[in-house]
């Protein structure tokens, strides 16, 4: 009665959730790394932005210089 398939611990449905939870967490990071992945991979404008940002603080361009750049970069 108690010797088949669905004896012990793991028959009586005790580890069920385990299998469930690490489904969970692997498709979850999946999700994550392929967000990440594809943010990363994106042509460069925040850090064209942030060059120009330093450029203009170092004094290398005036501010008509910054300002039609900028407008460029946001196109």
């Amino acid at each position: 009665m108690y010797g088949g398939v669905c004896s012990g611990i793991a028959g009586s449905g005790f580890f069920w959730p385990i299998p469930v939870v690490l489904l969970f967490v692997i498709v979850l990071s999946v999700i994550m790394i392929a967000k990440n992945n594809r943010r990363e991979n994106q042509p460069g404008k925040s850090s064209s932005l942030k060059i120009l940002d330093e450029r203009y603080a170092r004094g290398e361009i005036d501010n008509q210089e910054y300002s039609r750049r900028k407008k460029n970069l946001d196109l």
